[in-house]
């Protein structure tokens, strides 16, 4: 027992996603009531009671009640039983990643810590990427954008916002990001002709129009935001919206959430 909560609290504080478990109607030959489990995000077994074609059985749902982040009650039918299974996600942090530590990235890192966000800010300017001027976030990367992407751990639990200073550090991020095999959302700012201009460029590099068409700009809700305080609260109401699977017009019509929150054309 206290084996199986320690794993559980080791995961959390490493901010892992995860789902754990408890029999709570079981057989006592087959499985007995009170029978545990617990699973990383990929659903592979960490420690356990269950037999492993009853895990077997489970693991189907395992990723999306990690993705949708709230628990769900299986009957699981085994040899000729019933087992009635609690599962529950691990709530990790959500991680917000602000490529650009210039005006509109302050607001936003506030923001995020506001929602209890785990929040790094990347430039590779001294003078914008420094703990003075990002006193509330979790990290603050001085460096340059692509080596510091390459590096950078990036889940389904993970948050992108591209305002960097210019057309070729966007264009760097977006390149980078797009490379990942796992975000949330990325989203990108910039007025529609430098966007349209970047996201030709990546295509004609052999990027797939159908990966570009997952990025989020025009970044934000259309609220009309003017100051960069009202645009961080643009750019932090769609990520709710993806997160929750919620639904808005937005700068350009979408339907949130990760697995379907996609621009539309």
């Amino acid at each position: 027992m206290k084996k199986f909560y320690t794993a559980v609290q080791s995961m959390i504080s490493s901010n892992r996603q995860g789902l754990m478990g408890m029999v709570v109607q079981g057989d006592t030959i087959v499985c007995p009531t009170g029978s545990k489990l617990l699973l990383d995000e990929l659903g592979q077994e960490l420690l356990g009671e269950i037999k492993s074609e009853i895990l077997a059985e489970i693991k189907p749902e395992a990723s999306e009640i990690i993705l949708a982040k709230k628990p769900r009650v299986l009957v699981v039918p085994f040899e000729e039983k019933e087992l009635t299974i609690y599962l529950e996600p691990l709530n990790t942090k959500t991680h917000l990643v602000i490529l650009g530590g210039g005006h509109i990235a302050v607001p936003l890192a506030r923001m995020g810590k506001l929602l209890d966000y785990r929040v790094t800010v990347v430039d590779d300017r001294p003078s914008f990427a420094n703990s003075a001027r990002f006193p509330e976030v979790d990290q603050v990367i001085c460096d340059d954008f692509q080596k510091t992407i390459r590096r950078l751990a990036v889940d389904n639990n993970t948050y992108i916002i591209i305002v960097t200073r210019g057309h070729q550090h966007d264009r760097t991020c977006l390149n980078e990001v797009l490379k990942k095999p796992d975000w949330a959302y990325t989203g990108m700012i910039g007025s529609r002709r430098k966007v349209t201009a970047v996201l030709k460029e990546l295509e004609e590099s052999g990027l797939e129009s159908a990966l570009l068409n997952r990025v989020y700009t025009p970044i934000g809700l259309d609220i009309g935001a003017q100051t960069p305080e009202e645009i961080a609260v643009s750019i932090m109401a769609e990520i709710i919206m993806v997160q929750h699977k919620g639904f808005s017009s937005g700068l350009g019509s979408k339907a949130g959430g990760i697995l379907s929150g996609q621009k539309s054309n």
